[in-house]
């Protein structure tokens, strides 16, 4: 996964470098159109994603990776995965675990050869390799907190943290935190807002709905989701990143 983008050779060019040191490597790429630098949205596709893959799989995080930078370049376990990448804070975004083991590869600056080291501690670990092999073990990391949504017997006021492809809006409202607060308040009624639009009822799919028309579910990633059939939510609602999502729920007083 990288923010390199795909109208350069930048991609293809660390593919070749991996291929040259194993050939028989199998490389998937996950996405190369993460906002420059963006370790929110870096962390978010990767969250949702990494589990999809087979444990001891190697993921290879290309964000923040310039030589000018004085990120150092880390390897971690977690969940069963191992990840290779900046010390950017973007692992600890990613999963609510602590990671088994977390090394230093080697810290980026113009004397040593870190791309070369990056480059082999990806095949080595591809290869079974043992990551307290490939870098000094480290405890002092970077780590960042997910920002999550504020629950009330009354409400849950979340944000939304990420504008999918078709203009979906994503929130940090989980499932499960929406079914403890209903049951707390007896499955009363509830409203759901955001901007000037307000809403009473959740979706099964966006199929529930006619073309042009809101859908409001809990999807496969069982967060809170906002759409438009056949249609840009984000665009045709005004919504933006970091918008405020409301759930209110009508309690007998």
């Amino acid at each position: 996964m990288s923010d390199y983008g795909l109208e350069d050779h930048y991609v293809a060019a660390t593919k070749g470098i991996l291929l040259k040191l194993n050939y028989q490597l199998t490389i998937v790429d996950i996405s190369h159109e993460i906002n420059l630098s963006d370790i929110s949205h870096g962390g978010y596709i990767l969250r949702n994603v990494f589990k999809k893959f087979p444990i001891g799989t190697v993921h290879f995080v290309a964000m923040n990776s310039s030589r000018s930078l004085k990120n150092r370049w880390i390897g971690m376990t977690l969940e069963g995965h191992h990840f290779i990448g900046t010390d950017s804070g973007i692992f600890s975004i990613i999963s609510d675990e602590n990671p088994t083991l977390v090394v230093e590869i080697c810290a980026i600056n113009p004397e040593n050869n870190c791309p070369k080291k990056v480059s082999q501690a990806v095949k080595d670990l591809a290869m079974g390799g043992d990551l307290k092999y490939i870098g000094k073990i480290i405890t002092d990391h970077l780590q960042l907190m997910n920002r999550i949504a504020k629950i009330t017997k009354k409400n849950i006021v979340g944000h939304v943290i990420h504008i999918d492809h078709y203009g979906n809006l994503i929130t940090n409202i989980k499932h499960k935190d929406y079914l403890e607060i209903q049951k707390i308040n007896g499955n009363s009624s509830f409203q759901v807002q955001i901007g000037r639009e307000i809403f009473d009822r959740l979706h099964e799919g966006y199929d529930e709905v006619e073309p042009g028309e809101c859908f409001i579910f809990f999807n496969s990633e069982k967060v809170l989701q906002i759409g438009i059939n056949m249609g840009r939510a984000s665009e045709l609602l005004g919504i933006r990143m970091d918008a405020t999502v409301y759930i209110n729920f009508n309690i007998e007083s």
